[in-house]
């Protein structure tokens, strides 16, 4: 697979993914101290919400066409969005101290920005094939 303007074997090459990744598990370790009353529907929804960012570059990744790679990466950038605003409503609930929730919105913004990079160097990358 081509990703941008360099040959990757597989998914778990890509630094956006290992990022993504590290946030996931990030996530599921702060919701373990949530209360049980949370577990259904906060905790269970911030983690798929998370999951669902380096998952969706996977299947992306798995794609022939580059269309398809984008159109995966701008889900994981939408579930990296439900996944910031889960992270300030626990925040605000108490459920995570200031310092956690910095630390975790640092690579949240840390996953987006290298996510809409790899979204820009692949059209750049497909617009400049299309010309040749």
């Amino acid at each position: 697979m081509v990703v941008g303007s360099r040959r990757v074997k597989s998914f778990e090459d890509l630094e956006v993914w290992k990022a993504a990744d590290r946030l996931a598990h990030d996530v599921f370790r702060l919701t373990k101290s949530f209360p049980p009353t949370y577990l259904y529907d906060l905790s269970g929804q911030l983690r798929r919400a998370a999951l669902s960012v380096p998952a969706n570059i996977v299947e992306g990744s798995a794609s022939l066409h580059s269309k398809e790679l984008i159109q995966a990466l701008n889900i994981s950038r939408r579930s990296l969005a439900e996944t910031r605003y889960l992270l300030l409503f626990a925040h605000e609930e108490g459920l995570i101290s200031t310092g956690a929730h910095e630390q975790v919105l640092d690579s949240c913004k840390s996953v987006g920005r290298m996510l809409s990079g790899l979204v820009r160097s692949i059209r750049s990358k497909r617009g400049s094939a299309s010309r040749a």
